[in-house]
């Protein structure tokens, strides 16, 4: 019963650390990598029981969208995201990840059907953490930003996406407080380039080869950060993260591109009842707000770029609801400032289990003087599966 109650929680926290791109609008593709060994205390209780534990992770997702202005569009494609984390010891942990979706640009037209389907990898790393201090070393996504993890939304049209930094190659490191009833407290500080090694093509369809800040070859970029989760605030679900990146030159890029982030996120559990919550039967809200600003945006000296992010998100039984409204400034010399705006509003529903989501969704946007109106529909439903095989006592 013991170790039955372990796999339980183990695929429960699993689940909540896995990726969603039907629960991450604008990006998550890839997992966040700062929260680092949360499945310590797990390993503890097994007694003698040891590893390596394997939770893989299959996310099948159809997509539609369909818009009248500005560009018409009529696109459908199907997205599976394949991950795998391989706990060898309570301390080394490994990830893979992986994505069948649409890289190519689609054709000039507005009839898409997987148009350019192809295979690419997301983060590669292994981990090794004693529940205090961690240190990631391989491809992963730099800890910037929550709107990219936290958002829901059935469009990648968001404007977060612009600084959801993925393909990173190199190390991260984190000092963390633990969680022990002030919430948990990290200082992360990493080391990248961005990846152009075989690991950035693709198999069936190749997305465009790597360019822009950070391409230049080595390790010249970096970010550095704070990030608090669970900090207790009315309801101890308060996220906060703040950081700074600073890319190297690259392909197009003169100039290096520095950015600053800082968001927060509060989710107010409206029924605060334990039963209900583990039966996914909870009432919750949550407003976020994020701030981005970049320096020598894209690599162009004296460009600047502002984000402004508002959102709101709701949860009530197996429903699900949330909004978003965007605002992107950008500055480029020699030509005119440009105001872009972004209203999302999203209607989804669990039909077997969390993030098993069904979802339809509307998108007003004014970009470049046009103004388009979008509709989507989303269907997600990961396959989680836990294995355990046991190699010594």
């Amino acid at each position: 019963m013991r170790l039955r109650a372990l796999l339980v929680a183990l695929v429960a926290l699993a689940s909540i650390a896995l990726p969603s791109t039907a629960m991450a609008q604008g990006g998550g593709k890839t997992p966040d990598p700062r929260p680092f060994a949360l499945f310590r205390d797990m390993f503890d209780t097994a007694g003698e029981w040891h590893g390596p534990w394997v939770n893989m992770s299959w996310q099948p997702q159809l997509e539609w969208s369909w818009q009248s202005e500005g560009v018409p569009k009529n696109n459908f494609n199907a997205q599976v995201a394949w991950q795998a984390y391989v706990w060898f010891t309570p301390e080394v942990t490994m990830n893979v990840n992986m994505t069948f979706e649409q890289v190519e640009t689609p054709q000039a037209n507005n009839q898409w059907f997987m148009y350019g389907e192809g295979v690419t990898a997301g983060d590669v790393w292994v981990q090794w953490s004693d529940q205090r201090t961690g240190i990631i070393g391989g491809r992963y996504t730099a800890p910037f930003g929550l709107a990219p993890l936290v958002l829901p939304g059935v469009f990648d049209t968001n404007f977060v996406n612009n600084y959801n930094f993925g393909g990173l190659l190199g190390g991260l490191a984190t000092l963390s407080t633990g969680d022990e009833g002030g919430g948990i407290h990290a200082l992360n500080a990493g080391f990248f380039g961005i990846d152009t090694t075989f690991m950035s093509d693709g198999i069936f369809a190749s997305p465009a080869a790597p360019s822009g800040p950070g391409t230049g070859g080595g390790v010249d970029s970096w970010v550095i950060g704070y990030s608090g989760a669970n900090i207790p605030l009315l309801y101890p679900t308060l996220d906060i993260n703040i950081a700074y990146i600073n890319f190297g030159e690259g392909i197009g890029a003169s100039a290096q591109q520095q950015g600053f982030n800082a968001g927060a996120y509060w989710q107010y559990m409206i029924n605060n009842d334990g039963n209900d919550t583990l039966d996914a039967k909870y009432w919750s809200i949550g407003p976020l707000f994020e701030y981005v600003h970049f320096w020598n945006n894209n690599g162009v000296q004296d460009a600047s770029a502002d984000y402004y992010t508002f959102g709101l998100i709701t949860n009530y039984g197996n429903w699900q609801a949330d909004a978003t409204v965007g605002w992107q400034n950008l500055v480029d010399p020699g030509s005119p400032n440009q105001d872009n705006f972004l209203f999302t509003a999203n209607l989804g529903y669990n039909f077997f289990g969390p993030q098993s989501l069904v979802q339809v969704g509307y998108a007003y946007e004014e970009s470049a003087g046009s103004i388009n109106h979008q509709i989507g529909l989303q269907v997600n439903f990961p396959i989680n599966a836990l294995e355990y095989f046991p190699m010594w006592n």
